[in-house]
């Protein structure tokens, strides 16, 4: 069975029109030049999501406005605090933390006493 022609096109074309109610006067906002394209095509239904799209792009396309550039953050592997104390310790610290590991015998222990005797420390 043979396809259906398409419907022939109407008259209206919202991009278009969106974008020659703007040439006109660059300054509309987006209700104005919407009130003004009822105004112009009364019988017209326009779908105001619709249009807002086209009007947004006829504004980028016309130059009266540019694309909002988006910054991205990256995501952090390690926090500041980490990277600091990573780079920060010499090779006498790393020395004397082995001594104090192979005293205490094993690293959950001499974790849990690095921290019972931090909170004990008030500054």
């Amino acid at each position: 069975m043979a396809k259906k022609k398409a419907a022939p096109r109407r008259d209206f074309n919202l991009s278009a029109e969106v974008r020659e109610i703007l040439r006109r006067n660059r300054s509309f906002t987006g209700r104005e030049a919407l009130e003004a394209l009822k105004k112009k095509f009364p019988k017209q239904p326009i779908n105001e999501n619709t249009f807002s799209v086209a009007y947004s792009g006829a504004r980028k396309k016309l130059g009266i406005i540019k694309g909002r550039k988006v910054r991205r953050r990256k995501p952090a592997t390690r926090s500041g605090a980490q990277k600091r104390s990573a780079q920060s310790v010499d090779m006498a610290a790393l020395q004397a933390a082995r001594k104090y590991l192979a005293e205490v015998g094993d690293p959950d222990t001499a974790i849990a006493a690095i921290k019972q005797l931090q909170s004990l420390q008030i500054s």
